[in-house]
């Protein structure tokens, strides 16, 4: 085969960006007519590798189609196969009539629809088409820097012509042209579909020329392709431009690589998946670290939860899932991104935010008394504060009930109780008359808590989910335990972010499944922890910026129970006022990464399980080895607390100022220790290495 080199063949070049094609089509646009344009990888990139993952989702799209709509059943392997058959014939047939092996999509959509039908089929055709065409135009985009050249060339009145080798029809490119707002820049689009000539035998150049009514040497062609695009025309004598444009391929060649791992160890599928998410947009200022650290760590995770979450909610064929108070309000949103997509209109359980927390709930399931292990939940939070805490967890903190603490040794209230077996705290829930008024108190938070959940239609509900960031399932036990003597309970399935129980509390199993979807210990993963150890970034990165609900009133007007919210003059609430603009950067970013997330595993496929391990992955880096500038700016988070202690948790507070303090082995172990970001804690020192060897520990013994 002929050697043709730039430099030696005056009417041809070779360029690695767009921007020096311009540079070159200047040096040939001499007694130039027409400029011709390859169309993929030459005016349009996708952000998919290889091309035939759109054939496979076209595949998976049309499969669900068939399968929901017309009940039919057809796997996307076998509709993937069909097609592949049935091009494969038709272009063996071309070639048996002395054409190219060219064939247009129409054909194969009409064999196709034949096939699948048992008759001719024109309104399956036509959505075969579609399916094809609408994956097609999400995945491609015009090359950056063309829409110049476009617009230079027409300002020289040169006509500008598409030439493209491909198996699509010309309206179907005209279609596209039009979506990506280009087709005002071509005169005509050529396409090898049409006539069973391609580009690499030369015919479908010979072709153009003849309907140009052009010498060969009044045209110049621009593509990518060596031998098609380039050495093809160049003997032919028309000019000639290889763009060979070494960032696209650089781009190319890593999803090549991906999808290649992809097929041999499941754990790149996640990888090649998030790979064709596309960067986040521009926002007014410029730069936003939170928006970004949203759309690049805490959207892959929170996008992760719920596409596990409605894989449960179709597993289980759930009736009805409430989002819970508050991170719900963010999940909800992720939710009614995906399910129109993911869920057919029978799977698709009705949904509603509702207002129940912890602090609202608890009081309520103390209608038979406060129970000892109940009592302790008060003392799990750090910054306890001894019997306050515990009667603050159900609201307790009344005068008649502060009057009886005196006589069972209770001298200072918020004095710390580190001892679960303090005789204290039995022979306080000893005593009749303490118990007596929690019942009383739990009667009356009891009744108003029934009448919003039957507002909410959440008695005689069948199964019904509840979709929360979770940890302990708190607000399941404690509705269990208030409502499940009902005969119209329904069965509550917690569809948790992560569970953490670890036999804190007892469910009733026949009412009650729960499932921690990032995170469950009981599945005794080491890499799963990993959640566990800054649990509250999680919670912070997804609450509404709305007050936390502390309990419900009655509305005199409506007779409807509403819930009662935190004071914005409460200093836990004054905190988050002040936070409020980060965390909204931060959902708005989790937001928009959760919409790349949906169009990523429509277009690969891409199971939960598929994602899962690349999440792990993430979170690893995230929370184990954070950069300099993640652990500055998560610093400045501060986390209001309000179940069994109104404290203010300032994340800042848990950094080491100077590496001295490692010198101190028995000082920095304490330090570390009651950090609530270890991790961070680490970091702060600037120590190489250190966070290595705190993820060893943590893996072998735990932190």
């Amino acid at each position: 085969m002929l050697r043709l080199n730039w430099w030696k063949v005056s009417s041809g070049r070779q360029v690695k960006t767009v921007r020096s094609l311009m540079a070159a089509i200047e040096g040939l646009i001499g007694g130039v007519d027409i400029v011709s344009f390859d169309v993929f990888d030459t005016l349009f990139e996708r952000d998919i590798e290889p091309p035939e993952k759109v054939k496979e989702a076209a595949a998976r799209a049309l499969s669900q189609f068939l399968n929901k709509t017309l009940g039919m059943a057809y796997s996307s392997h076998e509709v993937y196969s069909l097609r592949n058959l049935i091009e494969t014939k038709l272009r063996e047939k071309a070639g048996a009539q002395g054409k190219d092996t060219e064939c247009s999509f129409t054909a194969i959509a009409d064999e196709m629809a034949r096939a699948i039908s048992g008759q001719t089929n024109e309104p399956l055709r036509r959505q075969i088409i579609k399916f094809d065409l609408d994956i097609e135009k999400d995945v491609i985009y015009v090359k950056e820097g063309m829409i110049e050249i476009l617009k230079w060339l027409k300002s020289l009145n040169k006509r500008i012509i598409a030439i493209s080798n491909m198996y699509l029809d010309r309206e179907h490119f005209e279609e596209i042209f039009r979506e990506k707002a280009i087709d005002g820049y071509f005169d005509d689009i050529y396409v090898s579909s049409e006539h069973a000539m391609g580009k690499h035998s030369g015919k479908l150049f010979d072709y153009v020329l003849l309907k140009e009514r052009a010498a060969p040497e009044r045209l110049l062609h621009i593509g990518d392709h060596a031998e098609a695009d380039y050495r093809v025309p160049l003997r032919m004598g028309i000019k000639a431009i290889r763009l060979y444009d070494v960032s696209h391929l650089k781009k190319k060649h890593i999803l090549l690589n991906y999808n290649a791992l992809a097929s041999k160890n499941p754990y790149w599928r996640g990888r090649y998946a998030l790979q064709l998410i596309r960067p986040p947009r521009s926002r007014a200022g410029g730069g936003d670290f939170y928006y970004n650290y949203g759309y690049s760590f805490l959207g892959p995770v929170y996008a992760a939860f719920v596409y596990g979450a409605i894989g449960e909610v179709k597993r289980h064929e759930i009736k009805k899932a409430f989002f819970i108070s508050r991170e719900g309000e963010l999940f909800l949103n992720i939710f009614n991104i995906f399910a129109p997509a993911l869920l057919t209109e029978q799977e698709t359980p009705t949904t509603d935010y509702v207002y129940l927390t912890r602090k609202s709930t608890a009081l309520a399931s103390l209608c038979k008394g406060l129970p000892l292990d109940k009592a302790l939940l008060g003392l799990c939070n750090p910054a306890q504060k001894g019997i306050y805490s515990i009667l603050n967890v159900f609201g307790l903190y009344h005068k008649d009930i502060a009057a009886l603490l005196g006589k069972h040794g209770f001298k200072h209230i918020e004095e710390p109780i580190w001892n679960y077996c303090d005789s204290r705290i039995t022979d306080l829930l000893a005593d009749k008359d303490f118990q007596a008024l929690v019942r009383k108190y739990a009667e009356g938070d009891k009744n108003k808590l029934e009448r919003y959940l039957n507002q909410l239609h959440f008695f005689g509900s069948g199964k019904t989910a509840f979709i929360d960031i979770g940890w302990s399932a708190s607000i399941q036990k404690f509705l269990q335990d208030t409502f499940i003597p009902r005969h119209d309970y329904p069965h509550v399935y917690g569809l948790y972010f992560g569970f953490s129980n670890l036999g804190q509390y007892n469910f009733d199993e026949t009412r009650n499944t729960v499932i921690g979807i990032l995170l469950d210990q009981r599945r005794a993963s080491a890499v799963e922890q990993i959640f566990a150890r800054f649990e509250e970034l999680f919670e912070e990165g997804a609450r509404s910026l709305q007050p936390t609900t502390v309990g419900y009133k009655i509305n005199p007007k409506t007779d409807m129970v509403e819930p009662v919210f935190k004071d914005d003059k409460d200093s836990g609430r004054a905190v988050e006022l002040l936070n409020n603009d980060l965390i909204r950067a931060m959902k708005e970013g989790a937001v928009d990464f959760s919409k790349e997330f949906l169009r990523s595993v429509l277009l690969t496929g891409c199971t939960f399980e598929d994602i899962k391990p690349f999440i792990m992955t993430t979170a690893e880096r995230c929370i184990a080895f954070p950069s300099k500038e993640e652990m500055s700016h998560l610093f400045r988070i501060k986390h209001a607390e309000d179940f069994g202690s109104k404290s203010v948790t300032d994340f800042s507070s848990d950094r080491i100022k100077s590496r001295t303090a490692i010198l101190n082995p028995t000082r920095f172990k304490a330090m570390v220790k009651k950090s609530n970001w270890r991790y961070g804690t680490v970091k702060s020192m600037g120590i190489p290495g250190v966070n290595l060897l705190l993820r060893y520990y943590d893996i072998i013994r735990g932190l």
